[in-house]
């Protein structure tokens, strides 16, 4: 302003013309010349938008001092600051999460509303402190949460996440997962820690749930593997106690026919004694009686030896199928024992046998694993294979495969397995003849002791109306056990 117009006793609405014409702040349109109170601060914005402050102080002898400030910048940072704030609470509320912060230096906690809301209380419940922090939390709990808080003040972390437990005003516990960040100011220095609360109640109690099922889950697991093994185990048994009777039937023909040879040598050797010592034996008597001593004697020793033999078969297979034990052994005598076993069961079905194996095809390995799998065939063939009266033929083919590995089929003519049916016939516990008694653990035994046992692999073909063959192969010398199979 020109120092000419500041001369004294200048009228106050001049000068205020002259500062609102632009003398002070420029080119633009004019501020009101309407004057300011005479103690007071007045705003002023122009209609270009500046914002000019009047602020108006009266002096001790008189009259009074006018100050005009350019405010612009100020009231648009405080505008902004002030949409700011409102946009972090819109942003807050939105998210629904708990807010809290941990002033450093006053030591002053904060949880946001919503925060408490979580918790049951409203506004008007909120109390910002520490205690009252403690007395939400549970103790098992609040030694973790210190030891987070202390480690982000040290420096250990900058941020960190754990899941708090609170109690609700309802007296239930609200699981809430914990957020934490230090925050430092422009010096460098840790001033404050933010923390977001997030409410998963839901989350860990479906995750328990979850939890709860999956042990559930695994304790069935274990108690159906437990009855698995104890209803193989009892199939094996069942095997075993058929065998016995089996044997038992096939071994009282020889030993009935050698017990009625001996009575009768008992008798005529009673008779000879009687005529000799009465001294009526005649010559054609005694040479009559060597000749029925000589057939008798060769019809008990047949007859004997024949159950000798069934005795011996059924004594090493019964041994096999109880111990498991390792052997070396020749695998045509052995399927010709096993078969033997079964010939009663065999006989009754009224079906015939059949075996085409090499002779002198030695194995080294379980031989009570392959009797077991040859039984559970042939015996699935009788239950299964064919209908009632109807007469077929069961057939054991070996060859030997290379050096070191043998394939044996074993095949029936019977009415064959549904094609649908073919993955499920060495699965556990199934069969087409449960009301007749089946279990559905023969296949299975098959599968488990021609892959875990026998270390081979076995492969069914069938189809209705056509048979049905399994084919078993397997190494002749069977790897060793490196654990329980």
């Amino acid at each position: 302003m020109e120092p000419e117009f500041l001369r004294y006793h200048t009228p106050y609405a001049a000068i205020a013309g002259r500062v609102a014409g632009g003398a002070a702040f420029g080119p633009g349109e004019p501020l009101p010349a309407r004057p300011a109170p005479a103690d007071g601060v007045r705003e002023c914005t122009r209609p270009d938008g500046q914002v000019v402050e009047c602020l108006s102080r009266p002096l001790p002898d008189g009259g009074f001092v006018v100050t005009y400030t350019d405010v612009t910048e100020r009231r648009s940072a405080e505008r902004e600051l002030t949409a700011s704030r409102e946009l972090f609470e819109l942003a807050i509320r939105a998210a629904r999460e708990g807010i809290s912060q941990w002033d450093l230096r006053t030591g002053e906690l904060w949880f946001s509303p919503h925060w408490w809301g979580l918790l049951g209380y409203g506004e008007d419940e909120m109390v910002n402190t520490v205690e009252r922090w403690t007395e939400l939390i549970l103790p098992e709990d609040r030694e973790p949460s210190m030891r987070m808080a202390a480690d982000l003040v040290a420096g250990t972390m900058n941020e960190c996440q754990l899941v708090q437990r609170f109690r609700h005003k309802r007296g239930h516990v609200v699981h809430m997962l914990t957020r934490a960040i230090r925050v430092v100011g422009p010096d460098g220095e840790l001033f404050r820690l933010v923390g977001s609360h997030t409410d998963v109640s839901e989350r860990v109690h479906a995750e328990e749930r979850v939890h709860a099922a999956r042990e559930e889950a695994e304790r069935t697991l274990r108690d159906l593997k437990e009855a698995q093994a104890h209803l193989i185990q009892s199939e094996k048994m069942a095997a075993l106690g058929s065998l016995v009777a089996g044997v038992a039937h096939e071994i009282n023909t020889p030993i009935g026919i050698a017990l009625t040879g001996a009575s009768l040598m008992a008798e005529r050797t009673r008779g000879i004694r009687r005529d000799f010592e009465a001294g009526t034996l005649r010559r054609p008597d005694f040479a009559d009686f060597l000749d029925t001593a000589g057939e008798a004697a060769q019809l008990m020793l047949l007859n004997i030896d024949r159950a000798a033999q069934l005795i011996q078969s059924f004594k090493q297979i019964a041994v096999d199928q109880a111990s498991e034990e390792r052997r070396v052994f020749d695998l045509r005598d052995y399927i010709d024992e096993v078969l033997r076993s079964l010939g009663v069961r065999i006989k009754r079905a009224t079906h015939g046998v059949t075996v085409d194996c090499p002779e002198n095809l030695i194995i080294d390995g379980y031989p009570g694993a392959l009797s077991q799998v040859l039984t559970n065939l042939v015996m699935n063939s009788i239950t299964h294979g064919y209908a009632p009266g109807q007469h077929g033929t069961l057939r054991v083919t070996v060859r030997a495969v290379g050096a070191d590995e043998v394939e044996l089929v074993y095949a029936d003519d019977g009415r064959g397995i549904p094609p649908e049916l073919h993955g499920k016939v060495f699965e556990p516990f199934f069969t087409t003849s449960r009301g007749a008694g089946g279990s559905g653990l023969g296949l299975n035994i098959v599968y488990n002791i021609a892959t875990r046992k026998l270390k081979g692999r076995i492969a069914l073909d069938s189809a209705p109306g056509r048979g049905t063959a399994f084919t078993l192969r397997f190494p002749r010398v069977v790897p060793a056990d490196l654990m329980p199979a």
